[in-house]
């Protein structure tokens, strides 16, 4: 990993802007989309791919995630005076935007899907609805 960020723009929060093609289902019968922009963890992706590998296993369901991870963070240590250089590498984060397709899944009934999407959106920092491609 680096520990120098070229740009610091990428520090910031990323807009409201909603996007256009990304919110759209490519693979699976449902999905969860975001409803507005943050910054999503390795641990908290770690989290929706365990649910979704332990509820969708034993019906022979699949998914697929949406989310990379390009944000570096660096954090100095607590008793750590200023100065003497950047912190240690803390940790990776991806930048959500307002309508990102965060993840696809397919063999599931629409009740089980509305259940896997509530329990998804208890581990996301962000607002989340699920969308179908029925109407499309």
């Amino acid at each position: 990993m680096r520990k120098k960020i070229h740009l610091r723009r990428l520090l910031r929060n990323p807009g409201s802007t909603t996007l256009d093609q990304n919110h759209l289902l490519n693979l699976g019968e449902f999905g969860i989309i975001s409803l507005e922009p943050g910054l999503l963890t390795l641990e908290q992706q770690e989290s929706i791919r365990k649910l979704l590998s332990r509820r969708l296993k034993p019906i022979n369901g699949r998914y697929w995630l949406n989310i990379t991870y390009f944000i570096p963070l660096t954090k100095k240590a607590k008793g750590a005076r200023m100065g003497k250089g950047k912190g240690a590498f803390l940790c990776n984060k991806a930048p959500i935007k307002q309508g990102h397709l965060i993840c696809e899944f397919m063999g599931v009934e629409e009740k089980l899907a509305r259940e896997l999407h509530k329990s998804i959106s208890k581990k996301l920092p962000i607002k989340t609805d699920i969308i179908t491609n029925a109407f499309i």
